[in-house]
């Protein structure tokens, strides 16, 4: 079952957000991503047609939650978004007719949801360790950047430039509940974040477009396919950052991880035809996301300069502290230049440092990590329930020293 979706009214051919497949620096990309595929991944008109309608589509469901809460007092459509996701649509005395749709479609499970699938991404998420993070952050992250339209929403709600590491704090929780084994259940925090943060996205989307300083130029705000896009960048974008680094996934790990982000996809809203099934979708996808990414601008320089200044933010007082922060700062800036390259690193304003050759240097001691974890039985369940421990150690210290909202309670006002 697919979410209804709104349609903006703007013409395809106003949107100044979509960039030309046929540019040059498309052509080595191309045969990268035709070689990694077997099969050309360039979007064809058709293909071209659908990206530029998802470009202005909403999310009915959601964002007639949203409209419903203006008819109820303040807080109470919230109060009754939890009641239903803690106990149920069928709890809800006389729910809303909004809220009885969207809670159809969440509540509709998928026929092609695998659990073991599930599962076994979960494990993947946890075996990485800091990795992951570094990944979700200097690649996931930074990468969306440069993308200006599609990084628009952030700016206008100051949530990247001015308040950086609590919006981490918020990103990174998201990612602990729908990683975490189980945690997709219908009663499960991961479930129900998923659903939060959908919401938040259509609150957000309203003020947005209320807002007289929205160009629809650059499409839909939080459109469809930027959120497909999104899903991207914790899936393959996130595999391929890691393989980057060395780390070695089996054919099954990789589909686990994408199926994991296609169910979560598919309750944010993301409307199942756009959806990558497998890999080799999801990396179609991937390269139909770079072919058609809109130029940079000022934006994409301070959100990229905001992101990697959160190292120094978040260091500590004292001397030891500080310099350990700029190390990371300068490691963290070095990684997004080694993957993105130094033209994208510049546009996101990145320092240029030597730092960016001491990740490839040490993919030789990471795959041979990777291929004692693979011969030593029980070596991938330890590193597991290490990572696992790591977040639940630290994530919580974390939240505490930021003072961060962790329950996806979107802006009150627009920064812009």
């Amino acid at each position: 079952m697919t979410a209804m979706l709104a349609t903006s009214p703007l013409d395809h051919a106003d949107l100044n957000r979509v960039g030309d497949p046929e540019r040059p620096q498309m052509r080595r990309v191309r045969k990268l991503f035709s070689l990694m595929i077997g099969s050309d991944p360039q979007p064809s008109e058709g293909q071209m047609r659908v990206i530029r309608e998802h470009m202005l589509m909403g999310d009915t469901l959601a964002d007639a939650v949203v409209h419903m809460y203006k008819s109820l007092p303040a807080g109470e459509g919230r109060k009754l978004v939890d009641q239903a996701l803690e106990h149920g649509i069928d709890s809800v005395e006389n729910p809303p007719q909004a809220l009885t749709a969207l809670f159809k479609q969440i509540d509709h499970e998928p026929i092609w949801l695998d659990r073991e699938k599930l599962r076994l991404a979960c494990d993947v998420s946890h075996r990485v360790g800091l990795s992951g993070e570094l990944v979700l952050r200097n690649l996931s992250l930074m990468g969306g950047y440069l993308g200006a339209a599609a990084a628009k929403p952030l700016v206008f709600t100051g949530q990247l430039d001015r308040m950086a590491n609590r919006r981490l704090v918020e990103t990174g929780k998201f990612w602990m509940d729908v990683t975490t084994p189980g945690g997709m259940e219908r009663d499960q925090e991961g479930f129900k974040s998923a659903v939060r943060v959908r919401l938040m996205h259509s609150q957000v989307r309203a003020m947005l477009l209320q807002s007289d300083k929205w160009n629809m130029a650059w499409g839909h705000p939080l459109n469809q396919w930027d959120s497909m896009a999104t899903i991207l960048e914790f899936s393959v974008i996130f595999l391929t950052g890691l393989r980057s680094l060395g780390f070695i996934f089996s054919k099954k790990e990789r589909e686990a991880v994408v199926h994991l982000w296609r169910y979560v996809g598919y309750l944010m809203g993301v409307e199942e035809r756009i959806l990558p099934t497998c890999e080799a979708d999801a990396m179609r996808a991937f390269y139909q996301v770079v072919a058609t990414i809109c130029e940079s601008d000022d934006d994409t320089r301070k959100l990229g300069q905001a992101l990697a200044g959160a190292s120094l933010q978040d260091g500590g007082d004292g001397w030891a502290a500080k310099r350990m922060a700029r190390l990371e700062y300068t490691l963290r800036a070095g990684y997004t230049r080694y993957i993105l390259g130094d033209e994208a690193g510049d546009k996101l304003g990145l320092p240029r440092t030597a730092a960016k050759y001491v990740w490839p240097a040490q993919i030789p001691l990471r795959v041979g990590a990777e291929l004692v974890r693979k011969s030593v039985p029980g070596a991938n369940r330890v590193l597991v329930w290490l990572g696992a421990k790591a977040r639940r150690d630290q994530f919580p210290k974390r939240v505490q020293r930021l003072k961060a909202d962790t329950t996806f309670t979107p802006v009150k006002t627009l920064a812009r």
